[in-house]
């Protein structure tokens, strides 16, 4: 378990997480990003903020962390939630967050679909709704004002080169998907698919299963994997590091060696920088939880602003490889 992910699920454990008001901005100086002028003083901002499930992993446990951290650093009244997880417990935090008629919503989804009658909602009342990191479905799509975070297809096209040269494009391979339904979940699963079938034909799927972004889960499932394929396992994907360092752990349990099973997953963690340098670890993507809060939260307020801001605005995931991992700074989370 990582110590940073549990510190934090502490802090921000059901529904209401941390409410910040008047931070150290000048509530009449509008920030260089903004790219415009201020329509309201950002200590007379209000915005609410409703994450995944920040106490899954470390990245979203750092997002968390960073849009509290700079809502107050803007002088924000910012409210961030912890859904933890349950779209049914996220719907309710949305309706609740537009009754408080506030003048942004930054969602998070945990689900593709189940959240769209909240946000059509907020929408038709005049509140702004941002999605983060993971986009609804289309059929919700026109009721948020943006959408800001990774290209997840293009991380898992990344993962697919990855494995695929790793492997000089043979072998066989297993997958540890994230939870069902989950848009980044699909994305990842399918555009990785895709690119594999295209490339690397010679590249056979042993197994896939979920593992739910949870890294303990994650170790027993590539477990299972070990004791039904044995050496028959020449690579593996994971939807993300924090499973994949469980799945580098069921290695070192059954007594892998470095490098002899390549595993590769997308945005990588402190931890599976580490492993990187070791030797386990044969590929990943940068993907940073604090310039993903940062931005949303840029969005938000350019929004409330009247300042015109595109329908999708991404951030970097440079591949990240045992060859150039020391150019790349060790991440916090």
């Amino acid at each position: 378990m990582n110590t940073s992910k549990g510190r934090l699920a502490t802090g921000i454990a059901t529904a209401l997480a941390v409410v910040l008001v008047a931070g150290t901005a000048m509530a009449q100086d509008a920030p260089d990003w903004l790219g415009g002028d201020l329509k309201k003083p950002l200590s007379e901002t209000r915005i609410g903020i409703t994450v995944l499930y920040p106490g899954s992993n470390a990245y979203q446990a750092k997002y968390a962390e960073t849009a509290a951290a700079y809502s107050k650093e803007l002088g924000l009244q910012a409210t961030v939630m912890d859904p933890q997880g349950d779209p049914a417990t996220q719907f309710n935090q949305i309706q609740d967050m537009a009754s408080q008629n506030l003048d942004a919503i930054i969602v998070w989804p945990t689900s593709q679909n189940a959240l769209i009658p909240a946000i059509r909602q907020a929408s038709r009342d005049g509140i702004p709704v941002i999605t983060s990191n993971s986009p609804i479905g289309e059929a919700g799509r026109r009721y948020i004002e943006a959408h800001t975070g990774p290209d997840d297809c293009a991380q898992a096209e990344q993962s697919a080169e990855m494995l695929g040269d790793a492997l000089n494009g043979e072998g066989n391979i297993v997958v540890v998907e994230g939870t069902p339904g989950y848009t980044v979940s699909i994305l990842r699963k399918n555009c990785f698919l895709d690119k594999m079938a295209d490339d690397y034909p010679g590249i056979n799927i042993l197994a896939s299963q979920t593992a739910e972004w949870n890294r303990e889960k994650a170790q027993t499932v590539m477990e299972t994997f070990i004791t039904q394929f044995g050496d028959q396992i020449d690579g593996v994907y994971a939807f993300d590091d924090g499973m994949g360092l469980g799945v580098i752990s069921a290695l070192q349990g059954a007594g892998y060696a470095p490098g002899q099973v390549k595993v590769v997953t997308c945005n990588q963690f402190g931890e599976g920088w580490d492993a990187m340098k070791a030797g386990w670890h044969s590929g990943s993507n940068k993907q940073s939880p604090i310039d993903d809060a940062i931005l949303a939260i840029q969005t938000a307020i350019k929004v409330v602003n009247g300042i015109d801001v595109p329908e999708v605005q991404g951030i970097e995931t440079p591949k990240v490889l045992p060859g150039n991992v020391d150019e790349f700074e060790r991440p916090s989370w």
